[in-house]
């Protein structure tokens, strides 16, 4: 009989997200100067998330800058951005 010891490694994976972004939405994001790094932290911590008529998500948050920013979803397909807007 063997004794083996292992340790135990904890990993940490970091779910990485792809997001493809419509023409408007580019357009608006340069209008606006709205960074993909904005519309990223607003999608992964956002203070209110409710659903526009169609059933399109719509996310809403503060960012750390002040900066309230809206970012609107597919139904389909929650990482492709329709639009985004600034309130």
């Amino acid at each position: 009989m063997y004794a083996v010891w292992y340790d135990i490694v904890w990993l940490v994976v970091e779910t990485v997200y792809m997001y493809e972004y419509s023409k408007h939405a580019k357009y608006k994001m340069r209008e606006r100067l709205i960074t993909e790094e904005e519309v990223e932290a607003c999608l992964e911590r956002h203070d209110t998330r409710y659903t526009d008529r169609k059933g399109n998500p719509i996310f809403k948050a503060e960012l750390a800058s002040g900066r309230g920013i809206k970012v609107i979803v597919a139904k389909d397909n929650l990482q492709f951005i329709i639009t985004v807007a600034d309130y």
